[in-house]
C-alpha cells in the first residue's frame, strides 16, 4: 500500500564519490568561516532539496518560500557545530522536519500530505498508465494520504520517513531526535494505526 505514495526517483545513493565529499566538506568549512560565496553556493546547491523535503512533509506550498528561508537561517546558525556525524543531507532533513513540525503546531492541525503532484521535483513518467490504472492509483494514494493525515504527527513522521522516503531507523532517529528503539516502537504503532485507518476507509 505504501508503494503508491513512494517517490519514483532513485534518491540518494548510500555513498558519494570522494571528490564530492571533499567538495562538500570544503563548502561547509567556508560557510563556517562566514565566507559569503560559500554561503551563496550552499543555498544554491541545497535550496531545491530543502523545498522538496518541506513539501513532502507538509504537502502544500503555502508559505513554502518562508519556510525554506527559516531552514537556511537555522542551518547557517548551526553549521558552526556541524562535525559530519551524519550526512549533510540528513542533517538538513532534520532541520526541515523540525521546521515543518513547528508549522503544524502553530496551525494546530495536521496539514494534508498531498504528494501526488510535487512542484519542486523533476520526475518523469517512463510510460503513462492506462486510464483505469491511473484512476486506481489515484484512489489508492488518496486512501494512503487520508490515513496519514488522521495519524498523530510523531507517528506519521516516522511512518512517512521509513515507508515512503525509505530511510533506515538510524537516520530517522537522528532526524526526529529520538533513540532508535523509540523510533522502532513508534513505527510499530504507526503501522498498526495506518492499517486500522485503511480498513476503516472501506477495504
Amino acid at each position: 500500500m505504501y508503494e503508491v505514495a513512494r517517490k519514483t526517483g532513485s534518491g540518494e545513493t548510500p555513498s558519494q564519490p570522494a571528490t564530492q565529499e571533499l567538495d562538500e566538506a570544503e563548502l561547509v568549512r567556508g560557510c563556517q568561516t562566514g565566507d559569503r560565496p560559500s554561503q551563496d553556493e550552499f543555498y544554491r546547491r541545497f535550496r531545491r532539496q530543502v523545498a522538496a523535503n518541506l513539501y513532502r512533509v507538509l504537502g502544500q506550498r503555502v508559505d513554502l518560500d518562508d519556510l525554506v528561508q527559516d531552514v537556511f537561517i537555522i542551518a547557517f546558525r548551526g553549521l558552526s557545530r556541524f562535525r559530519g556525524d551524519a550526512r549533510l543531507s540528513t542533517w538538513l532533513y532534520r532541520i526541515c522536519v523540525n521546521v515543518a513540525l513547528g508549522r503544524i503546531r502553530s496551525k494546530a492541525r495536521r496539514p494534508p500530505p498531498v504528494l501526488m503532484v510535487n512542484p519542486v521535483a523533476d520526475e518523469v513518467e517512463s510510460s503513462p498508465p492506462s486510464p483505469e490504472q491511473a484512476l486506481r492509483q489515484k484512489q489508492d494514494r488518496e486512501r494512503v494520504y487520508r490515513a496519514l493525515e488522521a495519524m498523530q504527527p510523531k507517528k506519521r513522521i516516522v511512518l512517512y520517513l521509513h515507508e515512503i522516503e525509505g530511510l533506515d531507523l538510524k537516520d530517522i532517529a537522528y532526524i526526529v531526535e529520538a533513540h532508535p528503539v523509540t523510533v522502532r516502537t513508534r513505527l510499530f504503532y504507526a503501522r498498526r494505526d495506518f492499517y486500522r485507518l485503511i480498513a476503516e476507509d472501506g477495504e
